[in-house]
């Protein structure tokens, strides 16, 4: 009897000095951690204003800041980010033109007009859809949107703004339905059922009913 409470002490004994020794041990790894993470950011940050001084430097933040040409590769190298500000704008009008449409309609149809079948395929083929990483969707349309678009659009170059507004707009097309979608089921049924009481025709109230 007295060997088994000896040996249960010792047990417990040992417990406890590891747990004090992980008490102490843990919080150190986590904050070496947190550390790191705050030295990896720092590190970019300063590299970062480091490149951009150097940037500034040689080029005058007047030129950089008002000029429209973006020709950095030159015998004489432009530096204007209005270049670049403006292809953003175009490219955005595009995506927005193509996806919200597109977007919408898929939504009004997961909601009003879908199956749960059709509803269960549908929603994870779009949230694979939105997983793709923007890399792809930038290697997709330089080497088959824009050989496709020039081969209709005679004097198409190959860096315009059609083909990655197209694409961006494929690409934002999950987040727009998934978040219509959601505000649409939101709506209460009472609301859909008083349209259809008063004559309404599905089309009608989700365009006019759930869609506002």
């Amino acid at each position: 009897m007295t060997s088994s409470t000896n040996v249960k002490a010792l047990i417990e004994k040992n417990n406890n000095k590891k747990g004090k020794h992980n008490d102490k041990i843990i919080p150190v790894i986590l904050a070496a951690i947190s550390a790191i993470s705050i030295l990896t950011t720092l590190g970019i940050l300063i590299t970062l204003l480091l490149e951009t001084i150097t940037f500034f430097t040689r080029i005058p933040i007047t030129e950089f800041l008002f000029s429209t040409t973006w020709n950095p590769t030159g015998s004489d190298p432009k530096f204007g980010i209005w270049a670049l500000i403006i292809g953003t704008l175009k490219i955005t009008v595009i995506a927005t033109i193509f996806a919200v449409p597109v977007g919408l309609g898929a939504a009004i149809y997961l909601s009003e007009y879908a199956s749960d079948r059709a509803r269960r395929i549908i929603k994870p083929i779009l949230e694979i859809l939105a997983g793709i990483p923007t890399i792809v969707f930038g290697f997709f349309a330089l080497t088959f949107v824009t050989p496709v678009l020039r081969s209709f659009i005679p004097g198409l170059g190959e860096f315009n703004a059609i083909s990655p507004g197209l694409v961006v707009g494929i690409m934002i097309v999950p987040l727009i339905t998934s978040l219509s979608e959601d505000a649409m089921a939101s709506v209460p049924n009472k609301i859909r059922e008083g349209a259809y009481g008063l004559g309404a025709t599905k089309l009608e109230v989700a365009t006019k009913v759930v869609l506002p």
